[in-house]
């Protein structure tokens, strides 16, 4: 029976070392390849097994996939003091030499970059937190639109009101909801003392471009006009976007101008959004051709017009971006094009690439990659929405 378990533990532990180095290989395979890094005490306990098993039992070939597992399954380890240095210059440039001690300490943040009792148990729950659910900002004619509001339970930060911060989730322009799987998150930020404002948007099925950049203004001007019943500062408002969502926050953000300057943000944070839509590879999915109404050769106007890179200026609002560098979906170079265009511009910006990480890395909060990018958005969220900077 040992030796059933060794050959067992064994070919998972090669397996799912094999998978871990693996560029993403389809739709299949991307939630396991995204998880492995991010969770890898779990793969490791696997390839520990793997040897322990092989060495009782005197099998060596299942003790050489858990010996090999283990080192397939914990190359991350290798880059993380790589990542923290790259992270801490990053923000050395983007909020001054002497981060990260010029943040304000008024605010909850992520004490620290990584907390093993967070990655096992899950302390990111944070219960206190006041949740309002399914909240109209804006009808529309194909639904309304509704939010999620979670209200921190301290003392607000800033003359009696709180800052706030508009969530946009991921999901292609296609699926995908308010909270949706991103609810521990922005229970953690409300604890940090945010108002925490997820919202819908229209998706391609209901309507084309610029619609959804349109409910993202709509959700803006929600949020400003109802500072008081929500006890917020609407000159403290920051809006954050994971990959479709963070696409729409960039294009929302810098384009906040003439007719639409009452929708200016103070700070913008995307994770593995796509910042240039003339680039979009041989088969970028049907949700691109529906969001432009077809390919880029016949609708070029209407790309570039769904591009944030072309509407970058220097009047553009402090912008973090956050991207895995495995990343499949949305390449890390659609980051780095975005920061070197705002550079251009005088705009302060920084880019946190993660040398280990998919798209969607940070799904579970729980995750290294997760809790190492956290820990820099608090900081930033804070500095940009505070008087100090």
């Amino acid at each position: 029976m040992s030796a059933v378990m060794a050959w067992v533990f064994g070919g998972l532990a090669l397996g799912l070392g094999l998978l871990n180095t693996a560029p993403r290989l389809g739709e299949r395979t991307w939630t396991t390849q995204m998880a492995l890094p991010e969770v890898m005490h779990l793969p490791l306990a696997i390839c520990a097994a793997a040897i322990l098993t092989g060495w009782m039992s005197g099998q060596s070939v299942p003790l050489a996939f858990g010996l090999v597992g283990v080192g397939l399954c914990g190359w991350p380890l290798l880059h993380i003091q790589r990542a923290v240095r790259a992270h801490d210059a990053q923000m050395r440039r983007l909020t001054g030499e002497d981060y990260p001690a010029n943040v304000p300490t008024h605010h909850a943040v992520q004490p620290r970059r990584w907390s093993l009792s967070q990655a096992i148990t899950g302390a990111w729950k944070h219960r206190d937190i006041r949740v309002e659910r399914d909240v109209v900002f804006v009808e529309r004619p194909t639904r309304p639109l509704k939010c999620d509001i979670y209200h921190p339970n301290q003392p607000p930060a800033f003359n009696g009101r709180h800052a706030a911060v508009i969530v946009l989730h991921p999901g292609a322009w296609s699926v995908g909801d308010k909270s949706w799987y991103f609810e521990p998150h922005d229970r953690a930020l409300a604890a940090c003392g945010f108002v925490v404002i997820d919202c819908q948007y229209r998706f391609v099925d209901e309507v084309g471009w610029p619609a959804q950049m349109d409910d993202a203004r709509a959700a803006i001007r929600w949020v400003k006009a109802n500072a008081e019943r929500l006890n917020i500062d609407p000159e403290r408002v920051a809006i954050l976007g994971r990959s479709s969502g963070g696409h729409v926050a960039l294009s929302t953000a810098f384009r906040a101008t003439g007719a639409h300057a009452d929708t200016r943000v103070r700070a913008v944070v995307t994770l593995y959004a796509p910042t240039n839509l003339t680039i979009i590879g041989e088969h970028p999915g049907e949700a691109i051709y529906k969001l432009f109404g077809g390919n880029p050769d016949d609708c070029d106007a209407v790309y570039r017009d769904g591009t944030p890179l072309f509407f970058a200026h220097p009047e553009c609002p402090p912008t973090l971006m956050v991207h895995g560098q495995r990343d499949g979906v949305a390449h890390w170079i659609h980051a780095d094009q975005m920061r070197w265009q705002l550079q251009r511009h005088g705009v302060p910006v920084g880019v946190l690439r993660v040398p280990w990480s998919h798209h969607s890395f940070d799904v579970s909060p729980i995750g290294l990659g997760a809790q190492l990018t956290q820990y820099h958005i608090d900081r930033f969220l804070v500095w940009s929405l505070s008087d100090e900077r």
